[in-house]
């Protein structure tokens, strides 16, 4: 299908304002408006379907503007055979002499809370215990299409004629990282046709939505009347010439600059649109995870925590944990993984990877004058947890 305007000729012309006169019959009313016709540009539907070419392995595109899922390959079996091996390491806590250090650190960087009781508090009793966080990460394709148009502007059109365009899963893609959540998007090559413009059929231009097409709007500050009432310095008042419109009654279009006609967005004044199927792979980082957290404090806090990885797997499809020495991981683990099998069916499942992470937590017992509470030091950075402390204050005031 040859293409106006493709390889090897010249490329389309622009409509500009000044390109002729408009047509006899362009101007709309009996004379320039008072107000605009319009309160601004009206709305353009997409282009219609009809006459679009057909493709195999296509028939559930998406219209001009909307996207369709592809429906993906069939997933692979789960992993048959033995999982590879599976060790663990393990995290120490800290002693009570730390956990205090980590009070008087945390309390200097804060203005809210009074130095005093971080550095005369007795510790009766500090406990320490390690929160396990669990994590499965399902890094996923999935692949949509629907027909686009844009303003054809010269050039080669991979078109019909080049051959049938390759199935959608079909199509060389690549992430630009694995558990990275992205997207990218591409023509589907051999999809693409050139057609006259729907908006404007094929002129490059609209009539002024403001003037209809006259150029020019009655005058606001005279009504189009030419005159205008003027008061003197003394109180007298007397009719005059319009200033702005010079006493014609009429004023400069500033929407279509007087020519009467303005671009037509769709096409840019080119008059042609290139039509094609456009594939976009959107790259998903599914993420779900599992705390064990047995003290009091915040399990979300674990979350964001820095911890100590003691098992990390990475493969198309990983074995859930089944040998760690505490059943909750192992149960969760499973739930988790099978769970993932089956919840993404409009994506290509990539790669998984599953880590357990090791974050530290000691809740510190302790005692400043009559006041008995305790607080929580966790996370390699040691944040501190101490939502009962003595001497709090608010709006920024400093307490020594």
């Amino acid at each position: 299908m040859a293409a106006p305007g493709g390889y090897g000729g010249p490329p389309p012309q622009q409509w500009n304002a000044g390109m002729g006169p408009p047509p006899a019959d362009f101007r709309q009313g009996q004379g320039p408006p008072r107000h605009p016709l319009a309160q601004g540009p009206p709305q353009r539907g997409p282009p219609p379907m009809q006459g679009m070419p057909q493709f195999q392995g296509y028939g559930q595109v998406g219209g001009f503007g909307q996207m369709a899922p592809m429906p993906p390959p069939p997933p692979p079996p789960p992993p048959q055979g033995k999982p590879p091996p599976m060790e663990f390491t393990d995290l120490a806590n800290l002693d009570e002499a730390a956990c205090k250090q980590a009070m008087i650190e945390f309390v200097n960087q804060n203005c809210c809370y009074g130095k005093k009781p971080a550095n005369e508090m007795n510790l009766s009793k500090a406990i320490g215990l390690t929160a396990l966080h669990y994590t499965l990460e399902t890094f996923c394709e999935g692949r949509d299409t629907g027909y686009v148009n844009e303003p054809y502007r010269g050039g080669p059109v991979d078109g019909p004629q080049n051959g049938p365009p390759p199935p959608p899963w079909a199509i060389p893609c690549q992430p630009n990282g694995m558990f990275e959540t992205h997207k990218k998007e591409m023509e589907v090559p051999h999809t693409a046709t050139v057609r006259p413009c729907h908006d404007c059929d094929a002129r490059g231009y609209h009539r002024c939505w403001r003037c209809g097409g006259w150029g020019q709007i009655h005058c606001d500050s005279c009504g189009g009347d030419g005159r205008v009432m003027r008061t003197d310095h003394e109180g007298n008042q007397r009719m005059e010439g319009c200033h702005r419109c010079g006493g014609d009654g009429r004023c400069h279009c500033h929407t279509c600059g007087g020519d009467g006609r303005i671009t037509c967005d769709t096409c840019d004044g080119y008059r042609q649109m290139k039509c094609y199927i456009k594939l976009t792979v959107t790259y998903t980082n599914h993420n779900v995870d599992h705390i064990i957290e047995r003290t009091d404090m915040p399990d979300e806090l674990v979350r964001c925590a820095k911890g100590e990885t003691i098992f990390e797997q990475v493969m198309t499809q990983v074995f859930p944990i089944t040998s760690y020495p505490v059943v909750e991981i192992n149960d969760n683990s499973v739930r988790l993984v099978n769970s993932h099998r089956t919840a993404f069916p409009n994506e290509r499942q990539l790669q998984q990877r599953q880590r357990l992470r090791a974050v530290p937590v000691t809740e510190a017992n302790y005692t400043w004058e009559d006041f008995s509470s305790r607080f929580w030091v966790y996370g390699l950075e040691r944040k501190v947890h101490a939502p009962d402390y003595p001497q709090q204050c608010c709006w920024g005031c400093s307490i020594l």
